[in-house]
This record gives C-alpha cells, structure tokens and sequence, in this order.
C-alpha cells in the first residue's frame, strides 16, 4: 500500500476508535479491536518508512 494511502486509514481508524471509546467505553470490545487494527496499520507504515540501519558494535 502507499504510505500516503496508509496515513489516511490511519487518520480514519483513529477517528473510529475514539467514536467507539465515547460511545462503548475505552475498554469495550468494540474499541479494543478497533484499537489493535489501528497498532497494525501503525506497524505497517513504520515498516514502510522506516529504513534498516545494522547495529553498530559497541567498543568497551
């Protein structure tokens, strides 16, 4: 997906969860699901912007 395509669902499934935590409460069920689709669309940008970098050794 397009990261730009990816902010938007994000924007999106936020709104929706604070909609569902107003109206269920923060720790319905309804909420929560909505909560753990947004942390995968969170994931899956980061996984898309972020650009792996190997550790550096550390000298001790």
């Amino acid at each position: 997906m397009v990261k730009e395509m990816v902010l938007l669902l994000i924007e999106e499934k936020r709104q929706q969860m604070i909609e569902l935590a107003l109206t269920y409460g923060f720790t319905a069920k309804e909420t929560i699901q909505c909560s753990q689709e947004l942390d995968r669309l969170i994931n899956q940008y980061l996984q898309q912007t972020t650009v792996f970098e190997p550790p550096v050794p550390s000298v001790q």
